[in-house]
């Protein structure tokens, strides 16, 4: 290695080396006191040369003794360039293994990336299938829903029109019946008009029967489950009274001829008709009352018929029969 000084030294030598010396004729200097001039003007150069030099030299000899230091950490620069070089070497393995990795792991991704990619592929067919199976199922039984609404509603249309027929066929028969009712009207008016010039007819008839025919009336109270005679011969026994509905039943017995009349469900005011000889006069046994355990009526006999039933009782009133009225 070179030097700084030695380097100057070069330098400075071949700068002086290519300076060339003329004589004063060359220079052009024809006087003397001119010449003068010129060599103090060279020495002066050449002290403020030496002083350069000097001064470079001391700055050399500084630089020198800096360099000096500089250099003994030269043995310890190698030794850490030396471990840089086995660290970047270990570093430059480190780098191939892990390309060759790398190179591993891209295989292993690519071949990876077909699989899920051919999975994918399966999963989006198998996914596609489900989906067109159940549009399929789903139009299916939209279809069948539609085919029974369908249905329905034909089946209601069918039944609507029945109905309007049944409707029409109601209001026909309605008007029908309206045409009858007014007709039977018109027929019940002079019907019921006939029937009552008859019952005025018939109640002449029967005022002037009523003249020719005189009765007794016998009353009576009678005890529920007993036999009560009225008049000689002719007994009463009442086995049951309806209260709510004033109604009784039980049965007349008819001592002479040993027959017993029987009466069910029979209403109050309402005469029970019994003849106690055969082709003799009608008797008549009116019950006006009814309780739990008794009930109270008349008995009505042909007014003749006392020498008849023998002995009455006290109670006995004469009466003739005017009608409707008395029953």
């Amino acid at each position: 290695m070179i030097s700084i000084k030695e380097g100057w030294d070069a330098d400075k030598r071949q700068r002086f080396e290519d300076v060339e010396l003329h004589s004063s004729e060359d220079l052009g200097f024809s006087n003397r006191p001119y010449y003068k001039q010129r060599k103090a003007g060279i020495w002066i150069a050449l002290i403020l040369l030496a002083m350069v030099v000097a001064a470079v030299g001391a700055g050399g000899h500084w630089i020198l003794s800096n360099q000096s230091a500089q250099l003994a950490w030269l043995p310890g620069i190698s030794k850490s360039v030396s471990s840089l070089r086995e660290r970047t070497t270990a570093l430059e393995a480190d780098l191939k293994e892990w390309s060759a990795k790398q190179e591993v792991l891209a295989a292993r991704m690519q071949k990876l990336d077909g699989e899920w990619e051919s999975r994918l592929k399966g999963v989006r067919q198998y996914a596609a299938e489900l989906v067109a199976h159940a549009i399929q199922k789903e139009h299916a039984d939209l279809n069948q829903r539609a085919a029974a609404l369908n249905a329905q509603v034909d089946e209601m249309k069918s039944r609507q029109q029945a109905d309007q027929a049944h409707l029409e066929q109601l209001e026909h028969d309605l008007a029908s019946t309206r045409q009858d009712l007014a007709s039977v009207k018109d027929g019940s008016s002079n019907q019921l008009a006939a029937l009552q010039e008859q019952q005025a007819s018939a109640h002449d008839q029967i005022a002037s029967l009523n003249g020719l025919l005189s009765t007794d009336q016998v009353g009576f109270e009678a005890q529920k489950g007993r036999d009560e005679q009225i008049i000689p011969g002719i007994s009463l026994h009442l086995t049951r009274m309806d209260i709510s509905h004033q109604r009784f039943q039980g049965w007349i017995w008819l001592k002479g001829s040993g027959r017993r009349i029987w009466f069910r469900r029979q209403a109050i005011e309402s005469p029970v008709v019994f003849y106690p000889d055969p082709g003799g006069e009608a008797c008549e046994l009116v019950v006006t009352r009814v309780n739990r355990k008794d009930a109270a009526g008349y008995l009505l006999i042909p007014s003749d018929s006392q020498q008849h039933f023998g002995h009455i009782a006290s109670n006995i009133k004469s009466t003739t029969r005017a009608g409707k009225n008395d029953y």
